[in-house]
């Protein structure tokens, strides 16, 4: 049992070429991996276009910001007038296995433009990939929206969800309105829009994974107390296809990853919102407090072990310390060097070499004479 999604690009984030073309010519074949599986144009969005109608969050269909990232798809489901259909089509990372049973997930949003909705948009898994020559494609697909579901949001996005039991084999994933127009659950949602006869919908953050992989929510760590000037590691160790995001960003070396450095100024909590492999949301925070240490200690952020008798060695030095013992990581989290007596500096090697130019990162802690213990955490540069 693998916890991840089976979709690649999911989001749509990942292109070939930036689109430059929405409503005309099509160009979902631009976001990587994904295709039409008709004569239909399904498009592609991306907030990295600077043509009007395949942007984001403004374009030529109506104004939506993504779910995740910058990009999505958009596709025709319903058109008044004709037997119009579009469809997105992707291969998965890997086949489902059989009597698995496994969860789909998307989200959808009806363009601006739409003067219809359609409830019943589906998904129908496939183990070859799905051609048709017409704009229709006749099949039962495996996960189909209910009523009690409307897709008629037009600002915010509304989750499709649903399982099945797997045949084995299935590889491919196509996503759209599979019912003709008879049978089409369609709902009149205005009478302005594109030649008053469509139903349009963006679709991002496509999710099949199997139903018992295990999920984390968001850890953000334990509260911390820093003197003024020092920084600290917050988080937990990253994890495959998880999205993370950090706020407020002042003060962090990275907004984006599971575990960044932090060194605020005064006291601050952080909040982490965190994205499983399906997208749903957790969030956790933390609170790095700050001080202004009133016992003696200095920590150099740079030393040159070059052996010119100047600054060779990263020395902690200090008052009033009755004990003391470091430890030095480089960015990996391996361990170069540790001490427990303050005369006895880290020289800039490890295994008896001098390691690289670089920035590394150290733990001390620290025990004054009026027992008062502080753990600073920060980085020094090695500089040769």
């Amino acid at each position: 049992m693998k916890a991840q999604n089976l979709v690649p690009n999911p989001s749509f984030e990942y292109y070939t070429q930036c689109p430059w073309d929405a409503g005309g010519s099509g160009q979902l074949n631009f976001a990587y991996t994904w295709q039409s599986p008709t004569t239909g144009t399904p498009d592609l969005f991306n907030s990295c276009s600077s043509i009007a109608s395949s942007s984001v969050p403004s374009n030529g269909i109506g104004y939506e910001y993504a779910h995740n990232g910058n990009g999505y798809s958009g596709i025709y489901c319903y058109y008044k007038w004709i037997l119009g259909r579009e469809y997105i089509q992707v291969q998965l990372i890997d086949s489902l296995q059989k009597n698995t049973i496994y969860c789909v997930e998307f989200y959808v949003s009806l363009a601006d433009k739409s003067d219809y909705a359609v409830n019943n948009i589906g998904a129908f898994l496939s183990t070859d990939s799905v051609r048709s020559n017409t704009s229709l494609i006749v099949c039962t697909p495996q996960i189909v929206n209910s009523s009690a579901n409307p897709l008629t949001n037009k600002t915010g996005w509304t989750k499709i969800s649903g399982s099945f039991i797997a045949n084995g084999g299935e590889k491919y994933i196509t996503i759209g309105n599979f019912n003709d127009d008879a049978n089409s659950d369609t709902v009149r949602v205005s009478s302005n829009g594109w030649n008053g006869s469509i139903a349009y919908y963006y679709i991002d953050e496509v999710s099949v994974y199997d139903c018992s992989a295990p999920t984390f929510v968001a850890e953000a760590g334990n509260n911390v107390t820093i003197c003024k000037g020092d920084s600290v590691q917050i988080g937990t160790a990253p994890r495959a296809q998880y999205i993370y995001n950090w706020l407020p960003a002042a003060g962090l070396n990275n907004d984006s990853i599971a575990n960044p450095w932090v060194k605020p100024t005064v006291t601050t909590t952080y909040y982490l919102h965190q994205k499983d492999f399906k997208f749903d949301e957790t969030t956790d925070s933390v609170t790095v407090f700050v001080k202004d240490c009133n016992d003696s200690l200095t920590i150099p952020n740079a030393f040159t072990p070059n052996g010119d008798g100047v600054n060779d060695y990263f020395k902690i030095k200090g008052t009033n310390i009755r004990s003391l013992t470091g430890k030095i990581f480089n960015r990996w989290g391996q361990l170069l060097y540790n001490w427990s007596d303050i005369n006895k500096p880290w020289d800039g090697k490890f295994n008896n070499k001098y390691v690289s130019d670089g920035v590394y990162f150290y733990i001390i802690n620290v025990v004054f004479e009026d027992g008062e213990v502080q753990e600073r955490h920060g980085c020094v540069e090695l500089i040769k």
